[in-house]
This record gives structure tokens, C-alpha cells and sequence, in this order.
């Protein structure tokens, strides 16, 4: 049963649990935003934000359509100049909380996350299709780069504004790390001599691993319950805003930190290098074979221990403005994310119209890593108290997944208490005047 468990809770991580969106960036009265903007500032007195669902997927490479172990899939990896990867991230806002007294704004909340990352080298596909023939006196690299990480977060954070029209913020995160599978080296490599018998095979990898101490099925509902073996970490998110009447331009920077995993850690170690000359059939016999294989046996023998390593959160950065006509926002946003030593960007534009004074409504197109057709659409509308909203920054990846290589959206509704009447023109804050 515990393993049942264990697997429920997996998946609803993976399904409805890092974070490239780039459509909340554009919808500064939800106040999931302020996972985006540090300097996020509410205009009500009291919110509650509960059950948000986000889930993001890209693939660098051949379409889903083409996801087989075929020539066709094989050849079109082979034919990329860069390495493909397939990219993945997933969070569940369990709560979030913020208020405003007079300036300031504190907001507090906790997030369940998992994240994944593999990079497919094209070399491996080459020599898959091709054989070692065509690559003669070449080093081929076919050693994946890999992670896997389910952890827990739980943050607080402020915001206050600073002379004239500027407002800076910041997000401080306590890390819970339940899950990590990593690899901080993944060098393996294979080069043809110019005789074409002559090969040599050469590896240098490290693998990571590391799981917390109590049952797993347990382990998201009771994150920071044994500090003494919790895998823990920490890290800071800061944001920095321009608001005047026509304008909003702002520029934040996300997630610098790291976790200490020291929960039941492995480490597997293997380094090696061996150069097989060939032989001659009347040199074939079984001393040889066992000679190879031992060989090939020491050349990559792994090394086991047991010690605690770190790993750093994905960094992110992202810069945006909004330009406002009456009730219509026109707006764009450089993103770019560092996932384990690859920087993954992506650029959007926005136009955001309010009707019926209760509902926004947006339409988003975005370029991420040579993939042009990401068509956004967003929906918040905010219902008396009750604020529901569904955004996303590719609305076809789901229902076109054989030919759309991302899927972007996030889902959740908040409850807006008090809500506040915003200046319609921003205050000079030489002396530190209150807006409400």
C-alpha cells in the first residue's frame, strides 16, 4: 500500500506540479504573479490563493509525432547541430497569502515542485544510423546530461516602494528536497582511429543520487518534520518595478540558490579510458575475449560512496513591461532559465483587454528556443470575491501534441478580501508618501 501511495503521489507531482510562464507575467491581480515579480504589489487588503496547478513541457527536437525509436526519429536527431533535450517542470501552490500594511506588502505560501531535464547529444544518433565508417578519426559525445528533482518549498516575502516611481521586492525560500537524481559530469565518448578497427572508448561521469529518509508517500505532507536529515536548502528571488500611469517595466531575478542533499545519498563515480587495436582472426580465441572483457570491466569500474553534495535551483531571470490604453494592455517579456549548464530563453509579446469590468482576457505569442508556433491565451475573471484562472503559453500543445513540442498551463482560483481602489496616476515617493 505505502508503495501505491508513494506512486499517487509521484504522479500527481509530475501532472500537476520550476517555472517558464510567461502569460502570469502579464496579470498582476493574481497574485501567483508574485512568484514571477518579487515587487508584486496587491491591491486588496487580504488574499488567499489555494489549489494552483502548473505544468510546463518543451522538447528540443523532432516533433512528438516523431517520438519513436525509428530511422526517421534517429536521423532527425542525428541532422540537429546542438544537442535536443526534453525539458520539464510541474508545481502545486498549496496556499499563498498576502496583505497589505499602509506600503508594504508580505505575502507567504507553500509550493509542492518537480523538475526534469535531459539533453540527447546528436552523436549518438549519428552513430547509431551511420556506424563509426563515416566518422573516422572523430570523438564522438553521446554521454546524456540529466536531473530529476522533486522538493517542497515554503517562502515569505515584501515589497515596498522607494522614491518616485519604483518598487523593489524580495522572496526568501525555506527548501525541502524529498528527491534528486543528477549528473554533475556525464562525459562518454568514442573516437575511430584512422585505421577504421581502431577505437577508443573514454568516460568520466558522476551520478547523484538522493531520497528522504521517511517514507516517501509521507514525505510532501510533512516537509521540514526532521531537520537533522532533511535534505535542505535555500534560495532568494528579487524584483525591481517602474509603475507610472502609462507604463509598467520591471526586471527580476529568480531562484538563486542551492539544497544540501544528505539524506540517504549515493554517488557513483567512473573514470576510465581504453583503446581496442582489433585482432586478427587467428588471435580470436576465449583468452582473448576474457582478456577484452576484464579490460573493458576495469576501464569502467564505478567508484560507490556515500556523501553529501549540493545542487543549485535553476536560475532565472526575467525582463518585462506593460504599456496600458484604457483597458487594454499591450505588453512584452524576455525570460531565460540556466538548467543545469544550458541557458534556455524565450521572448513574447501580450495584448490583455478588460470587459464587462470582472474579466481579463489575453492572447500571448512566444518564441522559445527555435519553436515559433507557441500561441498563448489567458482567462482571469474575478467572480465577488472569488478571483478563477486559467493561462497558458501554447493553448494547442495539448490537444495538437503530435506536432507541437511544448505545453504550457497553469489553473487556480484565489479569494480576493477587501479590495482596494488603485491611484490612477502613481504618487512621488520623495517623502515616502503612502498610497492608501
Amino acid at each position: 500500500m505505502k508503495y501505491l501511495l508513494s506512486f499517487i503521489i509521484l504522479l500527481n507531482g509530475l501532472l500537476l506540479s520550476g517555472q517558464e510562464e510567461l502569460s502570469l507575467f502579464f496579470h498582476p491581480d493574481v497574485v501567483q504573479s508574485g512568484q514571477l515579480q518579487p515587487a508584486y504589489e496587491g491591491n486588496s487588503k487580504f488574499t488567499i490563493g489555494f489549489g494552483s496547478g502548473y505544468l510546463h513541457g518543451d522538447f528540443r527536437g523532432p516533433r512528438l509525432r516523431d517520438f519513436a525509436i525509428s530511422n526517421d526519429f534517429l536521423a532527425k536527431l542525428a541532422s540537429s547541430s546542438i544537442n535536443n533535450y526534453l525539458s520539464g517542470d510541474a508545481s502545486f501552490n498549496v496556499f499563498d497569502v498576502g496583505f497589505k500594511s499602509n506600503d508594504w506588502y508580505f505575502r507567504g505560501g507553500f509550493n509542492s515542485n518537480t523538475s526534469l531535464y535531459a539533453s540527447f547529444q546528436p552523436d549518438f544518433a549519428k552513430l547509431f544510423i551511420n556506424g563509426n565508417g563515416d566518422q573516422v578519426g572523430e570523438k564522438l559525445d553521446f554521454g546524456p546530461d540529466l536531473y530529476a528533482r522533486q522538493f517542497s518549498e515554503l517562502y515569505i516575502g515584501a515589497s515596498y516602494p522607494i522614491y518616485e516611481y519604483y518598487r523593489i521586492g524580495a522572496n526568501l525560500k525555506f527548501i525541502s528536497g524529498s528527491f534528486d537524481f543528477s549528473t554533475p559530469r556525464s562525459e562518454l565518448s568514442l573516437t575511430t582511429g584512422e585505421e577504421i578497427y581502431e577505437i577508443t572508448l573514454e568516460n568520466d561521469y558522476l551520478i547523484n543520487t538522493s531520497y528522504n529518509s521517511l517514507e516517501f508517500s509521507f514525505r510532501e505532507l510533512v516537509p521540514f518534520s526532521t531537520p537533522l536529515q532533511d535534505n535542505l536548502g535555500v534560495s532568494a528571488d528579487f524584483g525591481f518595478q517602474f509603475l507610472s500611469e502609462k507604463w509598467d517595466i520591471s526586471a527580476s531575478l529568480l531562484d538563486v540558490g542551492f539544497i544540501h542533499w544528505k539524506s540517504n545519498p549515493i554517488n557513483i563515480r567512473g573514470e576510465g579510458r581504453f583503446t581496442f587495436d582489433g585482432f586478427t582472426f587467428d588471435d580470436f580465441n576465449l583468452d582473448t575475449l576474457t582478456q577484452l572483457g576484464d579490460t573493458l570491466v576495469s576501464v569502467f569500474n564505478v567508484d560507490v560512496t556515500n556523501k553529501s553534495y549540493n545542487t543549485i535551483t535553476p536560475v532565472k531571470i526575467v525582463i518585462g513591461g506593460e504599456y496600458h490604453i484604457n483597458n487594454t494592455h499591450l505588453g512584452g517579456i524576455l525570460y531565460g532559465e540556466w538548467k543545469q549548464n544550458r541557458f534556455l530563453p524565450a521572448v513574447g509579446v501580450n495584448v490583455r483587454q478588460r470587459i464587462w469590468k470582472a474579466w481579463d482576457l489575453g492572447i500571448s505569442y512566444a518564441y522559445k528556443n527555435n519553436t515559433y508556433s507557441n500561441l498563448g491565451l489567458s482567462s482571469v475573471m474575478n467572480l465577488g470575491p472569488f478571483q478563477a484562472y486559467i493561462l497558458s503559453d501554447n493553448v494547442l500543445g495539448p490537444f495538437l501534441p503530435s506536432i507541437h513540442r511544448k505545453v504550457n498551463v497553469r489553473v487556480g482560483l484565489n479569494l480576493i478580501l477587501w479590495k482596494l481602489k488603485k491611484p490612477k496616476q502613481a504618487i512621488p515617493r520623495g517623502d515616502v508618501a503612502a498610497i492608501f
